[in-house]
């Protein structure tokens, strides 16, 4: 029996500890016309002396003797019992807990109290649900009465506002003969738990966001604002006038807000994230500005900043900067996909927090090198984070990305691929094609038509196919002085068995020999010095320029690869038009 009790008390010791962290049940529980026992009318010194009573009856373990207008929540302790009296004092904070209280000017006051201190769950619903007065007094105790049954509900407390079904299913009473007695059909149906509906004001969700509609219709009224203006001059404190109206306002609209930011905090940190995207939901739709929700919401995002942060947006797969990111936006998929219904109406910012994220693998890969961007999955990868993202500028910039992407892969160097152009050092490709012949008598008079254009390449490659050059014509002249030495070693009687004809001959093979050595030992040079990801110094036929001239009609090209090559031949065509 004893350990019975003892569990029943730690059960409930617990149960209060929880109720006494919710935000939006503390509004209600530590509200000064609760704590105090007093009414809305009461003046400031009668809130001193009902604080030091309170306070004595309290801590000699005496109970109050007026009923508890909310019974089902945890009482007050001492210091809470101070600050309600404090807030009386102050004439700002105190006509924000009035207004946040139930309004004595209601003609149903007195029955509704006497409903809440009994917790009698239909006279509850019978207020709510009876066409009463449209009064702004009425307004605001109904708002109100919803606010503290919906949080109530939320944490399963307090009144259920149910009604009981009509009859248990399967029961029936059949009288088998006139004179014999009755006969239950079905009997284990009447044994069965009373089955019991919910109205739609009973859900937690719809009590809170009704309540939540109504203070924001309540807040633009003109008829509202006439009734703050009557409750501060009642209340005859020279501390507040007119002039704070706007401030009572505020804290109505700041206060509202934070209650159910609260009550959000406290369900993303319990894990119940169907239940937080409900209370985001009624924010969503509430008449409250958004303005007010951005504010109140902001110190909710430090909680999904640390879970961004969990993702590990640096992590490595091993596979590359390109599939790193990959990897990152697939775990940054998941949780979006979990963030959107919290933040259906962007209140908490959680976009922006997702667009953080997905800027980061956007600041990655703009930092990898020109091969890795000249990708087909770096293109795959753009494409994806756009997609992603919610924010227009962030899209606006990867567009742009893009765009700037592919005018730097037109002027990167046709060689390298890895650099930019340089004008002073590009090569050049020159055909000619012959555009029509005319026959005068016996000769042959051609027209042709000659056109030259530019290969980008930059001042690198440039020099490195100088380099080239330079060693071609050093290995042609050292052969070819090779040659000569060689004529002039030989005896005199070897050139006297030899006729001029032939040695011609062989002179103009030597050359042609020496011209192919010399091409030969350019290639080895150049496979030698030039990366292998890069072009050789005559790939040329695969650039915009040679495929220009083919497409225009010009067959035979002629590609130039010294250092300033574009120069020298434009130099040239100039001088010649």
């Amino acid at each position: 029996m004893t350990a019975t009790a003892t569990f029943e008390n730690t059960t409930a010791g617990s149960e209060n500890q929880a109720l006494l962290r919710c935000p939006g049940l503390g509004q209600f529980r530590t509200s000064a016309f609760r704590v105090l026992r007093l009414s809305p009318a009461a003046t400031a010194k009668e809130a001193v002396w009902q604080c030091d009573k309170t306070l004595a009856r309290v801590r000699m373990g005496i109970p109050l003797p007026d009923p508890d207008p909310a019974p089902w929540l945890p009482s007050a302790d001492p210091i809470e019992i101070q600050e309600a009296a404090r807030t009386i004092e102050s004439p700002l904070a105190r006509i924000v807990e009035q207004l946040l209280w139930f309004d004595p000017d209601d003609e149903n006051h007195a029955s509704l109290i006497e409903a809440l201190t009994t917790a009698d769950h239909e006279r509850l619903r019978a207020y709510l649900t009876a066409s009463q007065s449209s009064s702004v007094a009425h307004r605001v105790s109904d708002a109100n009465l919803r606010l503290l049954l919906g949080f109530s509900r939320l944490h399963e407390v307090g009144p259920v506002l149910v009604e009981p079904a009509s009859a248990a299913p399967g029961a029936k009473l059949v009288r088998q003969n006139r004179s014999g007695p009755a006969i239950v059909e079905n009997p284990h149906a009447l044994l069965r738990a009373p089955v019991t509906r919910e109205v739609g004001l009973a859900t937690w969700h719809g009590l809170l966001g009704h309540a939540v509609a109504s203070w924001g219709m309540l807040l633009c009224s003109p008829d509202f604002v006439e009734h703050v203006r009557v409750k501060i001059a009642a209340l005859g404190d020279e501390l507040l006038t007119d002039d704070d109206l706007e401030a009572v306002l505020s804290g109505l609209r700041t206060r509202i807000a934070d209650l159910v930011v609260g009550e959000t905090r406290l369900e993303i940190a319990e894990g119940r994230l169907d239940r937080a995207s409900l209370l985001s939901s009624i924010a969503a739709h509430s008449n409250i500005a958004a303005e007010t929700w951005l504010a109140a919401f902001r110190p909710l995002r430090p909680l999904f900043q640390a879970e961004l942060a969990e993702l590990a947006p640096h992590a490595e797969t091993g596979l590359g900067v390109v599939e790193d990111v990959s990897a990152y936006l697939d775990r940054l998929t998941s949780l979006a996909r979990r963030w959107w219904p919290l933040d259906e109406a962007r209140l908490l910012g959680l976009s922006g927090l997702i667009d953080d994220g997905l800027q980061d693998a956007f600041d990655r890969l703009r930092a990898q090198p020109p091969r890795i961007r000249r990708g087909v999955r770096f293109a795959e990868i753009l494409s994806r984070i756009s997609a992603i993202a919610q924010s227009q500028s962030l899209q606006a910039r990867i567009a742009g990305y893009k765009e700037r992407l592919a005018d730097i892969e037109s002027s990167l160097c046709h060689f390298c691929r890895k650099r930019e152009t340089d004008v002073e050092y590009m090569a050049s490709v020159t055909s000619t094609r012959v555009v029509s012949r005319e026959y005068r008598g016996n000769t042959i008079h051609t027209k042709s038509q000659t056109q030259a254009r530019p290969i980008t390449r930059c001042k690198h490659c440039a020099l490195l196919h100088g380099y080239l050059y330079q060693v071609g014509q050093v290995a042609f002249f050292a052969l070819l002085g090779a040659v000569v030495f060689f004529a002039h070693a030989v005896p005199s009687t070897w050139l006297t068995t030899l006729t001029w004809g032939v040695f011609g001959v062989s002179a103009l093979f030597g050359i042609v020999v020496l011209d192919a050595i010399t091409f030969v030992v350019r290639d080895m040079v150049g496979a030698q010095i030039i990366p292998p990801d890069e072009r050789r110094f005559r790939d040329y036929h695969e650039s915009k320029a040679a495929k220009g001239l083919r497409d225009d009609g010009f067959t035979r090209l002629e590609y130039d690869f010294r250092p300033n090559a574009w120069q020298v031949t434009s130099r040239r065509f100039s001088n010649s038009s």
